[in-house]
This record gives structure tokens, sequence and C-alpha cells, in this order.
């Protein structure tokens, strides 16, 4: 039995899933698009740790980190969600460069005065790109982080600066609109060709393929996203693999700028339910 989560709908075999996915797919990817996404709201919560400067290769030409700053991960790739949506180095190249000065730092993605921690104009956003390990996680290989880099006194909530000095567990979670997204099937039918590609190229990335229980038999490769209006500290995060990278660390930046984190809110679980349902009645 295959559980589809896009259709709302169990399969018996693997191929009346396959072409299930295949006939709906444009419209599942425009929908995955035309929402505002919370990385908090899209499954696996797990604290995260602060980043271990001394797993850091202190040969590494990298960027020396500012004392007088906090450099918060607020997003990072190769981490395959509960929507099965796998974010990929680059995907925030464009947002970096198109929306600087943008974005706020808030408390669970609360945008209003009171819950604002740092003002946009002191936020600035860059990627990095460093070892899984330096996040106190057990995969293998790098990930490219989307960091929010804000001056020490510029943090405007008392809680939240006591919070972040502590070095207790703290995580991030970004406010997101995808913008290119590709479909990647382990499929062997003659359709399927680009998919397979995909599927090939982009399984082996895929940092937390131990978590899951059965076969990934498809996933969707954001390639580009938008970094909307503001990023969080959260208690629990959908993506385990972000918070603050500590002061002592090194990291390298990203390098290629020309290449382009779980379920929604409520509201909008309900609205992807009976889109995704209206899709089957009316084909």
């Amino acid at each position: 039995m295959f559980y589809c989560k896009e259709l709302d709908r169990n399969f018996e075999n693997k191929t009346d899933l396959i072409k299930e996915l295949r006939r709906h797919k444009d419209d599942i990817i425009s929908f995955k698009k035309a929402n505002i996404y919370k990385s908090i709201d899209k499954g696996i919560s797990v604290t995260a740790k602060p980043l271990d400067s001394s797993k850091i290769n202190t040969t590494t030409k990298g960027i020396s980190i500012d004392e007088d700053y906090y450099y918060l991960a607020v997003n990072s790739t190769k981490v395959l969600d509960s929507h099965l949506d796998l974010h990929v180095n680059g995907i925030w190249n464009k947002t970096v460069k198109e929306h600087q000065g943008r974005n706020y730092l808030v408390d669970t993605h609360v945008l209003s005065i009171k819950t604002t921690i740092a003002r946009k104009e002191y936020i600035e956003m860059l990627t990095a790109v460093i070892p899984f390990a330096l996040l106190g996680k057990p995969y293998d290989g790098d990930t490219e982080v989307l960091i929010y880099k804000i001056r020490k006194d510029k943090i405007i909530s008392t809680e939240a600066k006591e919070w972040l000095d502590s070095g207790d567990d703290i995580e991030c979670s970004v406010r997101m609109q995808y913008v290119d997204i590709d479909f990647a099937i382990n499929s062997d039918d003659k359709e399927d060709i680009k998919f397979k590609d995909n599927y090939d190229n982009y399984i082996n990335q895929i940092a937390n393929k131990e978590d899951f229980d059965t076969e990934i038999v498809y996933f969707w490769i954001v390639k580009q996203a938008k970094n909307v209006l503001e990023s969080s500290l959260v208690l629990f995060g959908s993506n385990s693999t972000t918070g603050q990278i500590e002061e002592s660390a090194k990291f390298q930046p990203s390098n290629d700028t020309e290449k382009q984190d779980n379920e929604p809110s409520n509201d909008t679980q309900n609205s992807q339910k009976e889109f995704y349902l209206n899709l089957l009645k009316c084909n």
C-alpha cells in the first residue's frame, strides 16, 4: 500500500501511484508555488543544537564570525521534509540578492511590533556551506544554509536576547514561497525519463534518507524560493538543522551565486486537501 499525501489517497501498487502523480504533477506544483509556507509547519520538530565550532576544519578558507553579531541559520538544504520537498543548494541565491533589508526576525511567525526581535534594516542575509556536523546533526557531508546576520545590540526583544546568549537549544523557521520546483520519481516508464533522471541526480543528496521507513518513491526538488517578510525564532522547527552559529566558527561562503524548511497552517491544510480532492473528482 502506498499513500500519496498530495492526493490524500492510498494506492494498491507503485504503478498506480506513479500514474496519478504523473497526471496531476503540474497542478500539484502550481499549488505548491501558490502558497506561503512556514517551515515550522512542515513536520519533523526536533530541537536544534548550537553549532560546534570545534568540528570546523580550521584550514578552510572561509569567513570569520564577528563576535558582535548573531549568525542564525534559518534554513538548510538537503533535508527531505514531510511533504517530500527537498531544498537544494542555490535555493536562496535570488532572495539574498533581491530581498536584503526587507525581512524581519520575529517570534514564532507573528508579525507585530511586540513580537519583533530584530528590525529589517539591521538584518543581512547571506548563504554559506557548512558541515552537517557543525549543526549537531549525524548526516554526512555539507549543507547550504540561509543565514541572518544581526548585530547583538540590535536585538530589541530582551527575552530573545537572553535566550540567544544562554546557549540553550533554539530553532529557526523561515516563511517562504516556492518559485522553481521540479519533480523526481523512481519510475522506469518511458514517459518519466526526465523525472527519473531528476531522481537519480538528487536522491543521494538527501541527507536524511534513513529517517524514512519506506521507499522514497518520489519527491519535489525546490530549486528556488523567496524568503517572505520574516524568519522566526521557534521552540520547535520542521527542519532541525537550523539554529545559532557560534561566535568562534568559520564557514565557507557559497560560491555559485548564479544558481537558483512539514505542513502548512490549519487553513492551508484545509484548502490543500480540498484542492487535491477536487482534482480527483474532476479527473
